[in-house]
């Protein structure tokens, strides 16, 4: 979908390949372990091709459109639009256009990285950027921006005006460096900020559902209490007014950690895990109190997310949430009967509706370890298909497997 008004070229389809010139990588990080494949795949791009197929099928430009043209470009004005913090190889790209590339769309995207942007040449962003803007389908155009997420906070800011000129976004992934669980090792406010900013331009710009990706850092023993029950102000005002969502709560909680005081929460006998579930609860709740503001309002659903186990000795894991974001759009229904045009009125989720329906989807969040663990078939695909991703990052295929196969010893992520 088009942003009315953007100041940059639209795309047209290259033909180019991309080259690796250096010799290959042998070192191998945390956010390389098959884990994270797992999350690309089973939780990223399977939401994303189920999308493509199905809501955006009819908004997307195919690439197949182009057959039987006598000229090699096309102009393209309505690919799939994302936002993206990449990493310096851009594989959550790299992995995406694998899968989606072969559903007949073309990918044009936006990428944080506050290290380096692709317009510096010589850098790791910059040639990967190179390579994955020659993939085909992938528009020229998509670019990473030498700036911090947290900056499109900034009504006048650079990162505004490229969050504007690219949306609006059918895919929003923020695989996030620190955390936007309240504590006490670094202020999680900006995040905040900067994501009630993104909400605030895809309420008013996009006009079909959109998916958003969270994956945050929760180390309980470093809670700051005093954001904490921030947060969770809007789940303890559901938890007060309706039984259904109190009912669902205690699932997950002890009833002592609601049933305190008017608006507050005790987490003082919280375990780590209760801790966790308070937290996907309360952050998607805050997003159900936004989504709920805006004219027309949005509906707000958590879906398939995962958890994984990043520092046993801290109690600390991370959260790869996913949630899909979808417009209240009503048709005309004429009450009088004047019109002889039958339209049925639509009915869509309240909001407690919503917040039953996220509480039991916490309670499902699963453990990606867990799984991996117990299918040794499933593990192994998916570390072929990591290597695979690595070696066209230019990263040595058969260094990799081994380095899988040796433990993955890394630093935690």
């Amino acid at each position: 979908m088009s942003s009315s008004g953007s100041d940059i070229g639209e795309g047209i389809i290259p033909e180019k390949l991309p080259e690796h010139i250096t010799p290959p990588r042998t070192e191998f990080l945390a956010w390389h372990r098959v884990r994270k494949q797992f999350i690309r795949r089973h939780q990223w791009n399977e939401l994303t091709k189920r999308n493509v197929n199905g809501k955006w099928r009819a908004d997307l430009q195919k690439p197949s459109d182009a057959a039987g043209h006598s000229h090699s470009t096309m102009l393209v004005t309505h690919p799939l639009r994302c936002l993206v913090i990449p990493g310096n190889h851009l594989l959550d790209v790299r992995s995406m256009w694998t899968e989606v590339s072969r559903l007949d769309c073309f990918i044009r995207y936006l990428g944080f990285n506050e290290g380096h942007g692709s317009s510096e040449v010589g850098t790791d962003v910059h040639v990967a950027n190179n390579a994955v803007t020659s993939l085909a389908g992938v528009l020229p155009d998509s670019q990473v921006l030498k700036d911090r997420f947290e900056a499109i906070a900034g009504a006048t800011s650079q990162a505004y005006k490229y969050l504007r000129n690219y949306g609006p976004y059918h895919v929003v992934n923020l695989d996030l460096c620190a955390s936007m669980f309240p504590n006490t090792a670094q202020d999680c406010e900006p995040y905040y900020t900067a994501l009630n900013r993104l909400l605030e331009y895809q309420f008013a710009a996009q006009k079909t559902n959109w998916l958003l990706f969270i994956t945050t850092m929760v180390e309980p023993a470093v809670v700051d209490r005093e954001r904490m029950e921030r947060l969770c102000k809007p789940t303890r005002k559901n938890f007060d007014d309706h039984p259904d969502f109190a009912a669902k709560m205690e699932g997950l909680l002890p009833r002592a950690a609601l049933d305190v005081e008017a608006m507050n929460v005790n987490i003082g006998g919280l375990s780590e895990d209760e801790m966790i579930r308070l937290f996907g609860v309360a952050l998607g709740k805050w997003l159900l109190v936004l989504g709920q503001s805006p004219s027309p309002k949005w509906t707000v659903g958590m879906r398939r997310s995962f958890r994984y186990l990043i520092n046993d000795d801290k109690g600390a894991v991370m959260l790869s949430l996913a949630f899909e974001m979808t417009p209240n759009f009503a048709p005309p229904v004429d009450p009088t009967g004047m019109s002889t045009l039958e339209i049925a009125a639509k009915i869509f989720p309240s909001e407690v509706e919503s917040a039953v329906k996220l509480a039991e989807s916490v309670a499902n969040i699963a453990d990606v370890d867990g799984k991996l663990a117990a299918d040794a078939e499933m593990y192994a695909a998916l570390r072929d298909e990591a290597a695979d991703l690595l070696a066209s990052a230019g990263f040595d295929r058969e260094k990799y497997i081994q380095w899988v196969n040796d433990g993955e010893s890394t630093t935690p992520d």
